[in-house]
Order: structure tokens, then C-alpha cells, then sequence
């Protein structure tokens, strides 16, 4: 979330900062403008368009009452991702820390059931290193050749664009270990998202504020590196989303099938709406003259709901309709204490558009605990696990698998 000052700035730094950019939306409509840097010179496909789909689905999710507890025993644990690496073997991941630094180590846990029964927690990324604060955000993906990739954020020491970055590991045995962590990307940035294209392309998109860093109001925006050697060399970072003052973040890119282009949706903080859904086409892979807007209609609201929603995350069906999970107040009158959210499900078209049918897995929470940082994952075709932190009274938060039931 925006501006994560707690990552870097002890907890008692927070209570002047927090309230100023969590829910104190404005209300003016957001600036279109271009980010700082050079449109890439290539231009491929010159505001090429994404393919008409105007339908809106009449699916609904229902949601269990009960789920469970996923994280080990720890203080704080956050940003859960679950991903099938092969039939019934899924991989878990998430961030955990202590109630001094939130946001430390980053841990694993396997299942070969389905989901049923999870190995014990390991530490796959461990904060001993005296150049790193931590480590966060991360995130899984299973590359076309069987290879995992993970990759997090590295918050490093001190904090500034020279030692801040984001990093990768590879498994070559589906998840069970993992090789040495290599940097792709450097400066003051968070939050990766990873896809993989038909011709093998891995394309990285995370949160930047690395061209306003240090700054007293720093601007963020969307950045993304590729690779076409499987992860062993990367571009330099292109420019792929920025509106002037709506601090962009957190995008989950998702290739849409049948070749209908590729897509993220990402939050606005300071927007009195969200998630906005950037687009490319395959073709284009982002190398236009100018960043998505909706002039150029390469970028759109998600929903005419008006809800805040932060922290989305995306996902498709096999019948091509998409799910967007998402956080908002859920009407509940919550203080500055963004981790008192609630998670919202909408379901969209084929073209992650038209997103509507609203469903809260987590009803009538109290005002003191909230359900944010959600993922989603497909259990089977009809059954979508949102994947979501729980914060409770007390402060601490915990990883909770939850199921839900998709009908026509």
C-alpha cells in the first residue's frame, strides 16, 4: 500500500503519516499525463485498441463461512499467493515479520493434496544480511519450461534507489529449492506482478518511486523489465503506467486468453475510485509512442462501483470471464488504519471489463480487524480461493485460505 513509510520508518513514525494518504481521497479527476523518462522510440502498434467485449457477466460467487489459517505462528504475516506448479502440488508464499519490523523474511509452505494438508513453514528468504532492512511482496511464477520463479522486493540499507530493488530466485524441482537471488531492477520500488508469453517472454511489472525518491511527496508509478533468456539477463526498466498524483501500484498482469492482449489492474491512493486496468496487445508489448489513458482507451476504471479498491488482484476462468479481487471500508466506518479494509470480489468480461456482482467473503467484520492484501487462486474451475490477510484487534495479522462457489 501507499506510501509504505512501514517498511522504512520505525511504527511510532507512522501516526502523522499514515492518515495522509490512506482514504483521504481527492476529488478532483485524475491527470493523464505521462510519467518522468523518454516514451520507448519503438513504436509497434500506435494505440492499437483491445478487442470489443461489451457483455456483463451474470456469474456470482457465494462464499464459505469458515476458512483457514495458512501462515506459521508469527506476529505479522501478509501478502499471501498460492500457485499449482503441477497437478496437485501448490506452492504458498508470504511475507512475516515481528511487531518491530512487519515486513522481514519471506516464507513457504508446500502442498501435494490439492491444498488439503501444507508442510511446516520455511524461511526461503531470510533478513541476516546487514545491506537489507527486509524482504517483501512476494510473488510466484511457473514458467512453460516447469522452472518457478520468485520474485520480491528488497528493502535495502540505506534505503535510497542505489540499494533499494527488486529480486529473483529460480527452482529447477518445481518449488522444492531454490538457486541464489539475483537483482533485476533497482531503486525505490515494491510489489511484483509476473507473466509469461506465449513466445517465452518474462515480463516483471512492480511499483516504482524510484524517479521522485527522496522526496518529500514522491510520485510512484508502474515500471516493468523482461527477459527472453529465462530470467538470466533483463532489460532496462520501461515505463507502463502513471497518472500525476494518484501514486499507481500494486499491478497483477494477467494474459488474457485467446489473444486478447495482456492486462493489470492497479490501485490509485489518492483517486476517489479504483482498480484502473492498463492493456497491450501481444504484439505491442507495451511499445507505444504514450502510456495507456482513457483517451487512447488502453486504460479504464474496472468498475463503475464506487468503491476505493486497493490492492487488486486478477485472475481468469476457463469460460474466459475474469475475477477481481479487491480492498475497500465495505461501507464500515474504519479509522486510518488501512489494515481494517475489507476484500470485495467483482467478476468481469473477457476483456477485464464491465466488472460487477460485488461479493464479500469476509461479512460484517468489526470495525477493529480487516481482511486486505488478498490473492486469488482457481482450486478448480468453479472454485476460486481467495487467499487473504486477516488483522485483527490486537494488531497482528495472519495468512487464511478461504473458499468460494461460482454459479450461473
Amino acid at each position: 500500500m501507499k506510501i509504505p513509510v512501514d517498511r522504512f520508518l520505525p511504527v511510532n513514525s507512522l501516526v502523522l503519516l499514515t492518515g495522509l494518504f490512506f482514504f483521504q481521497c481527492k476529488t478532483s479527476e485524475p491527470d493523464d499525463s505521462p510519467g518522468p523518462g523518454n516514451p520507448p522510440t519503438s513504436t509497434v502498434a500506435p494505440d492499437d485498441l483491445p478487442p470489443t467485449d461489451t457483455s456483463v457477466p451474470t456469474l456470482s460467487v457465494s462464499w464459505d463461512n469458515t476458512a483457514r489459517k495458512m501462515s506459521h505462528d508469527v506476529y505479522f504475516a501478509e501478502y499471501g499467493r498460492v500457485h499449482r506448479v503441477k497437478g496437485d502440488t501448490l506452492l504458498l508464499t508470504y511475507h512475516c515479520g515481528d511487531r518491530e519490523n512487519y515486513w522481514d523474511n519471506i516464507a513457504i509452505r508446500r502442498s501435494t493434496d490439492g491444498g488439503t494438508s501444507w508442510s511446516l513453514a520455511e524461511i526461503l528468504v531470510t533478513d541476516n544480511d546487514p545491506n537489507y532492512y527486509g524482504f517483501a511482496n512476494p510473488e510466484l511464477l511457473v514458467l512453460r519450461n516447469g522452472d518457478v520463479m520468485l520474485a520480491y522486493t528488497g528493502r535495502g540499507k540505506p534505503d535510497d534507489n542505489a540499494h533499494d530493488n527488486i529480486q529473483i530466485r529460480i527452482s529447477k524441482d518445481r518449488g522444492w529449492t531454490f538457486g541464489t537471488s539475483r537483482i533485476v531492477a533497482t531503486g525505490r520500488s515494491w510489489e511484483p506482478g509476473l507473466v509469461q508469453l506465449a513466445d517465452g517472454d518474462i515480463e516483471i511489472f512492480y511499483s516504482s518511486e524510484a524517479a521522485w525518491w527522496p522526496g518529500n511527496n514522491p510520485q510512484q508509478e508502474i515500471l516493468m523489465v523482461h527477459s527472453t533468456d529465462l530470467g538470466l539477463t533483463w532489460s532496462a526498466p520501461a515505463h507502463v503506467a502513471y497518472t500525476s498524483g494518484m501514486r499507481d501500484g500494486m499491478p497483477t498482469p494477467l494474459v488474457l486468453k485467446d489473444n486478447k492482449g495482456i492486462v493489470f489492474p492497479i490501485e490509485s491512493v489518492n483517486n476517489t475510485q479504483s482498480p484502473w486496468v492498463v492493456w497491450s496487445s501481444v504484439a505491442a508489448k507495451w511499445q507505444y509512442a504514450g502510456l495507456g489513458t482513457t483517451a487512447n482507451n488502453r486504460r479504464w476504471l474496472a468498475t463503475s462501483e464506487r468503491i476505493w479498491g486497493g490492492a487488486p488482484y486478477l485472475v481468469q476462468l476457463p469460460t474466459g470471464q475474469t475475477l477481481l479481487s479487491t480492498q475497500d471500508a465495505g461501507g464500515r466506518a474504519i479509522s486510518s488504519d488501512w489494515r481494517k479494509n475489507t476484500m470485495l470480489v467483482l467478476v468481469g468480461n473477457s476483456v477485464a471489463k464491465n466488472f460487477t456482482a460485488i461479493s464479500y467473503p469476509w461479512p460484517n467484520l468489526p470495525v477493529n480487524e480487516g481482511a486486505y492484501y488478498s490473492s486469488l487462486f482457481m482450486k478448480n474451475e468453479t472454485t476460486p480461493v481467495l487467499i487473504t490477510t486477516r488483522n485483527f484487534a490486537d494488531g497482528h495479522s495472519e495468512i487464511y485460505w478461504k473458499e468460494g462457489h461460482i454459479s450461473k
